[in-house]
């Protein structure tokens, strides 16, 4: 396998850890791309039906892993494929959409430690609405600059969807 295709194996993994923790479903898209990676989806009790189930709330997820994520004055700065961009600010789509920065170690020995005791996932993620940004006439790549405090945790996944659920922008 690809060193590309192991980063993307384990972000997804990240993705699906914290969607887990959630209570939240992470439905990875594998065989067609047509520019998302995988929705988040919630789930909640049908008192009537005795039953849990989606209740069609969600968010699609665009998911990137680097080792070359960079800070700088409260914001991390990623250079994004143009591709991808143009997914992300489109305005008229049906549910929300997010990008996803999974930041792992150079050493790749680092990426994924199992123990008798714990199995850690080395570094973490960084989540940015792109809807509604400028076009851009770049070829290849667009730098984004995402705020250091949007931290893609189980906590801040129930956030989000709350926005989603009443309406708000992400």
């Amino acid at each position: 396998m690809t060193e590309e295709h192991i980063k993307e194996q384990i972000s997804c993994a990240y993705a699906r850890a914290i969607a887990a923790q959630a209570g939240v479903i992470f439905r990875e898209y594998s065989s067609i791309d047509y520019g998302l990676d995988g929705k988040f989806s919630e789930v909640s009790y049908d008192e009537e039906n005795n039953r849990f189930s989606e209740n069609g709330f969600g968010i699609d997820v665009q998911i990137k892993a680097t080792t070359n994520i960079k800070s700088k004055n409260g914001k991390l700065i990623y250079d994004l494929e143009v591709k991808n961009y143009r997914d992300l600010i489109k305005t008229d789509v049906g549910t929300p959409r997010i990008l996803i920065v999974y930041s792992m170690p150079k050493e790749k020995e680092e990426w994924v430690a199992v123990t008798t005791e714990q199995t850690i996932l080395k570094k973490c993620a960084w989540w940015c609405s792109l809807k509604g940004n400028p076009k851009t006439n770049n070829k290849k790549k667009i730098r984004i600059e995402i705020p250091d405090n949007q931290l893609l945790t189980s906590s801040e996944l129930l956030r989000l969807i709350e926005q989603v659920k009443v309406g708000a922008s992400l």
